[in-house]
């Protein structure tokens, strides 16, 4: 065997070797990481829906194509993770992610395809119910719900009302797809000056427990994921509600802890 052979498979094993440290790591950090009614009228959905639009993701999306032309993200990504963008599409493989515009970057900036990912910006428990029934009768492995960030402004605080709701639109989704395993995330963080601007978003600790309950009483997964922007506050956009690509391969390697893609 050749001098250049024997350096490629050091080479390989030791990045084999890196990868499997990284995500064993990961693990750990996971593992130890520690029903009222409410009358919501049609202008304050409104209201909360004109305030998540000023994000013009569209723009967004745009730009980050130009990036990804030149290699930038997805090498960024790959270097951050040891995973590419090609490489999620095939983890989520039969896999889900229903939620809003957060949501919608899975699929914006081509981590995961766009049958991979049921969107809406403004998307909302109260009002996108017929959403989650199409992405039932998709009859996936796994689905990922991500709401509650909308909801916090339509449901005016009350997080028992909005959990009361999104318990019953799980478990419709369950009727229809009973062998698709269900997980659902915690709301991300909404930045100080975010929560400011718009009080509702000061709920979103209540939200979260409320989501963790209705979880334990269904019997699936909660999935924390408050830490990221905790610890990557440089991750937020400018609106301190959405995220920056960045964002997005830290959350997608919680789901795969989570649910032991």
């Amino acid at each position: 065997m050749s001098l250049n052979n024997i350096k490629t498979k050091f080479t390989a094993k030791r990045i084999l070797i890196g990868l499997s440290i990284f995500l064993f790591a990961l693990f750990l950090f996971n593992v130890f990481r520690t029903n009222s009614q409410a009358k919501v009228e049609d202008s304050t959905i409104e209201e909360n829906l004109s305030f998540i639009k000023k994000y013009n993701f569209s723009n967004v999306a745009d730009m980050e194509k130009k990036i990804d032309e030149t290699g930038g993200t997805n090498n960024t990504a790959r270097k951050s993770t040891g995973i590419s963008k090609l490489k999620y599409k095939s983890i989520f493989d039969g896999c889900i992610v229903i939620g809003d515009s957060i949501t919608e970057g899975l699929s914006a900036y081509d981590f995961l395809n766009e049958d991979q990912v049921y969107h809406k910006i403004g998307a909302s428990i109260m009002k996108n119910s017929d959403m989650i029934d199409k992405a039932a009768k998709a009859y996936p492995k796994a689905a990922f719900f991500t709401f509650g960030m909308n909801d916090m402004g339509n449901y005016n605080g009350n997080a028992q009302a909005f959990t009361k709701k999104y318990k019953t639109c799980i478990k419709n989704f369950m009727k229809t797809s009973p062998d698709t395993k269900v997980f659902v995330n915690s709301i991300s963080t909404p930045s100080q000056s975010a929560r400011s601007k718009n009080s509702s978003l000061k709920n979103y600790k209540e939200f979260n427990a409320e989501i963790r309950r209705m979880c334990q009483a269904l019997d699936i997964t909660f999935i924390e994921n408050n830490y990221i922007l905790d610890e990557h506050p440089e991750y937020y956009a400018k609106d301190g509600i959405h995220v920056s690509p960045s964002y997005y391969p830290i959350w997608l390697n919680n789901m795969i802890l989570k649910a032991g893609l």
